[in-house]
């Protein structure tokens, strides 16, 4: 919306829930506009209030308003937004931005009663680990010997220097193992900067992806059995990182006891699945190596999340003591073949899980929009493909997730952003798991076609934008790769290998974001868009930081910094150090070919 006038509101710093139940919520707007009445639009029984805002403060950048409103009785969803009246127009601000009128109750800011969200999230460095392409452990041959002979031949594995072969799919196995993924923490941790690590399933199958489980009560023998799992957490606490299992709760493999059992005609365990009087069966998007579960059954429920010795609650459990789950697929499960009674399920496993562990992350996996299951009663936060990646990747590659066409330019992009940030409470928009690519996706600089320029500046977005960022490994080297499984290629540990620039880009950016909590828990002001560029601020009440990126050539921006918290006149790039200077509350900023520019005040 172009105009002088600007507001911003952060529900994180700027809403005080009082012992009476109310709500006393703040609000700021810059100088210079003549405001003749400010309002909080909000809503009790489905119906519209209006409270008259009151200044209670003024300086030289912006005025103040508070008020207080009910919490909403009827629902766990308090709604509202801001109306300013300035002579024949009305400006509201919603949780997606400044527009010339009320937009649906969708895009309102949102006060969930109660919302329960694990706060450290917001603060890490997520790493994602398939593990038999990260690392083959120094330790842990001979305890994965001794595991495989007590099990089944060991599988023969491919040259780790090679790529992987399309013609083998799923059963190419290149022995990456935990004990390798304890050998890398000194360089996860001590080098690169990660606080978190996000494995790809590692209970017992026979693929190498293992999304679909033999024995969820099993650690894979090829990746070293439990001891290995044991040790990699005993390494992790001992460092203070966390770690993330993936589970893959809508399905299993035709390998797994209860659907052995059911193909033999236990009429028992064919209910634990969706069998027709014919024999066939439901399975994940067709593919019969995946039966799909019935949660229609009691017995399944309590067999992966709500009995006392499910799935889920057994490894959050001491020792093992995980710091969460990542959902495979978990939108797709339900009732019977399709996902009937999904929410149900999900707010018990929720339920389930917050019982077991309060502060375990409920990771939920959804390649496109996930605004329902990100309410505050599900999960606590996604994989941010549709509010993240899929953006990212239209304004810079051009492509959709299809890899169809898909271009924008930085204004749609800009817009894109704001419409998934405003559908979900501020909490979970900070809890949202933020990626370039995984192992699902071609890898982003291969989508960039080689162009370094684009993939520091894709990467820098990464860490200054609201959620935490997650690597997938070899992202910090620049490791190439195509669609699966050429995007799963073993990590190069050969350092001449490695793309050292991007790693140095990296390592700095991981720095600056655990030294700046503006980039972990700030709110989010969007200061302008053009075709190539895309401009924003993270702020807290102590200090604000200017994002300000560019996918083209060189060119200038200018943009106001009045609620920016700036307290003098000088502005440094913390990645180059140059420092600019505001005329008037603005700031004319040189913007050079394809980068990225992260300041703040002096």
């Amino acid at each position: 919306m172009q105009t002088d006038f600007i507001a911003h509101h952060h529900p994180l710093t700027d809403v005080e829930i009082l012992e009476d139940g109310r709500l006393r919520i703040s609000v700021r707007t810059a100088s210079g506009a003549t405001i003749n009445s400010g309002w909080i639009r909000y809503e009790l029984d489905n119906e519209e209030y209006l409270t008259a805002l009151e200044p209670v403060d003024t300086t030289a950048d912006a005025q103040y308003w508070r008020v207080e409103i009910p919490i909403n009785p009827g629902a766990a969803t308090t709604y509202y937004l801001f109306k300013f009246i300035c002579a024949e127009r009305q400006f509201c601000l919603d949780a997606g931005g400044l527009h010339p009128r009320i937009r649906s109750r969708s895009f309102h800011f949102k006060h969930v009663q109660g919302l329960q969200t694990p706060q450290w999230v917001w603060n890490q460095v997520f790493y994602q680990v398939f593990p038999d392409r990260f690392r083959i452990g120094d330790g842990g041959s001979a305890a994965i010997n001794k595991e495989l002979n007590a099990h089944e031949e060991p599988t023969p594995l491919s040259d780790w220097n090679a790529n992987p072969d399309p013609s083998k799919g799923s059963s190419e196995f290149f022995g990456g193992d935990l004990y390798g993924v304890v050998d890398a923490l000194p360089y996860l941790q001590d080098e690169l900067g990660v606080s978190a690590i996000y494995l790809n399933p590692i209970f017992a199958s026979h693929s190498n992806h293992r999304y679909d489980t033999d024995d969820y009560s099993q650690v894979e023998p090829r990746l070293g059995g439990e001891p290995a799992l044991l040790r990699l957490r005993k390494e992790t606490q001992a460092r203070d990182m966390r770690l993330i299992l993936d589970a893959v709760v809508n399905h299993t493999s035709v390998h797994h006891p209860w659907f052995q059992q059911a193909q033999a005609g236990d009429e028992h365990y064919r209910t634990f699945y969706n069998f027709d009087s014919e024999g066939s069966y439901a399975a994940w998007k067709g593919f019969e190596s995946l039966p799909k579960l019935n949660y229609a059954n009691p017995e399944v429920a309590a067999s992966m999340y709500s009995g006392d010795n499910a799935i889920l609650r057994h490894w959050l459990r001491p020792p093992y003591a995980i710091d969460g789950w990542r959902l495979d697929a978990v939108h797709m499960l339900g009732d019977g073949p399709s996902a009937h009674n999904n929410a149900t399920h999900m707010r018990a496993m929720r339920e389930c899980v917050k019982q077991e562990a309060p502060q375990a992350y409920l990771l939920g996996e959804h390649f496109f929009e996930a605004t329902e299951w990100l309410q505050g009663d599900q999960e606590d936060g996604a994989m941010n493909y549709y509010g993240f990646a899929h953006p990212l990747r239209a304004w810079l590659a051009g492509l959709d997730i299809s890899g169809q066409p898909g271009a924008i330019d930085g204004r749609e992009f800009a817009a894109w952003l704001a419409e998934a940030r405003a559908a979900i409470p501020c909490p979970i928009q900070l809890s949202q798991l933020n990626l370039l690519d995984t192992h699902d996706t071609p890898r982003f600089l291969t989508l960039l076609q080689g162009d370094r320029d684009l993939y520091k500046l894709a990467l820098g977005l990464l860490f200054t934008y609201s959620g935490a960022p997650c690597l997938y490994y070899g992202d910090e080297i620049g490791l190439p790769g195509g669609g699966d499984p050429d995007c799963r290629r073993p990590f190069p540990w050969d350092r001449e290998r490695w793309d050292m620039d991007i790693l140095n880009w990296c390592k700095a950016l991981i720095a600056l974001r655990k030294d700046t909590p503006a980039l972990s828990r700030g709110g989010h002001l969007d200061l302008g868009a053009d075709a190539d560029s895309y401009c924003f601020a993270r702020t807290t009440q102590e200090w604000s930081l200017i994002i300000a990126a560019n996918r083209g050539d060189a060119s200038t921006t200018s943009l106001d910094t009045r609620l920016l918290d700036a307290p003098g006149n000088r502005w440094r790039d913390l990645l180059s150090r140059e420092v600019f200077i505001t005329n008037e509350h603005r700031l004319t900023l040189s913007l050079p070919s394809k980068s990225l520019r992260i300041l703040a005040p002096e």
